[in-house]
């Protein structure tokens, strides 16, 4: 399979246990986070080549990244660069509680790359490139890389892959809109969540912006539609699903659809498969995917499905 590159920057999670505060604060787990690298470990668990490209700091935190990118079958193209390690605080609640996300990643090593950081080799023998709004509102160095990879990739027959997932904590909705519209006017695949359209100026104003790309929206509870460029709309019901991985959905279903779609699967059948995934994600912990592509198919096969609802094994 051909391989995807993915850019972002990587974090220092620390989640307290279900349903603690802040201001209780005790114990604290540990976890490597952040939407691209989630991106890519799910495809490389799928069994596709990813990469991922990044900025690191020097010493134990930096070392200690590259270790769990590595035990995630991730090809790691980070850099070195002054910083410290981005890090963020999470509260996770039961309904009607909402959870709640604390960032403490001002000055972290991945606001020093720039532009002239891009090296040709990244692109070499990939297939897609997959980055987030994230990377683009984050300072204006990774802003620029990202907008150089998004050029030298487009200009190298890759596939652009771009999810929105805009950040409320990191950029108001009125600055959304011409923080992302680079990505979105160069982007094959465009990943939005329904909260996030109507900032963006709706399904129609996306379309607008890019006449030719796939518009892929998750509709939470309902679902997903894939907008083709022809009008026709295809849509998927969200699949039952529970458990503790909630966090890292989003990222597992971005990863599904372009796996499959890459595959050459029509878009019903990337949307089902992606939708699979953000089952599978759901049913456990931590942020990246734990499901191969034949577990994904499985979910999805009319044989196994009254075993997969229920939760039961395949005799």
């Amino acid at each position: 399979m051909s391989g995807v590159l993915t850019y972002g920057e990587a974090l220092l999670k620390l989640a307290l246990p279900p349903a603690q505060r802040l201001e209780g604060l005790g114990t604290l787990r540990a976890e490597c986070a952040g939407s691209e690298l989630n991106v890519a470990a799910a495809l490389a668990m799928l069994g596709r080549p990813a990469a991922w490209v990044s900025a690191l700091p020097a010493g134990p935190l930096g070392t200690w990244v590259k270790e769990q990118v590595h035990a995630l079958r991730v090809t790691d193209l980070s850099v070195i660069r002054a910083g410290r390690l981005g890090t963020f605080y999470l509260e996770d609640h039961h309904s009607p509680r909402s959870s709640r996300v604390i960032y403490d990643r001002a000055g972290s090593a991945f606001t020093a790359l720039i532009a002239p950081d891009f090296a040709p080799a990244w692109l070499a023998g990939r297939a897609a490139l997959h980055l987030s709004g994230i990377s683009l509102v984050l300072a204006e160095g990774p802003r620029a890389l990202a907008v150089a990879l998004i050029q030298h990739a487009k200009s190298a027959g890759l596939l652009i892959s771009f999810d929105v997932n805009h950040r409320r904590l990191l950029l108001p909705e009125a600055e959304a809109p011409a923080a992302y519209r680079a990505a979105m006017e160069q982007a094959d695949l465009i990943f939005v969540a329904q909260r996030d359209t109507a900032m963006l100026g709706g399904l129609h104003g996306l379309r607008a912006l890019n006449p030719a790309a796939l518009i892929v929206q998750t509709l939470g509870a309902a679902g997903s539609q894939v907008l083709l460029p022809s009008g026709e709309t295809v849509t998927q019901t969200a699949l039952p699903t529970q458990g503790p991985g909630r966090i890292g959905r989003g990222d597992a279903f971005a990863a599904g659809f372009l796996h499959a779609h890459l595959n050459g699967e029509s878009p019903a059948r990337s949307l089902a498969f992606a939708s699979a995934c953000a089952a599978l994600k759901t049913t456990t912990p931590g942020d990246q995917l734990q499901a191969t592509e034949a577990e994904v198919w499985a979910v999805l096969d009319t044989a196994s499905a009254f075993a997969y609802s229920r939760g039961e094994p395949l005799r």
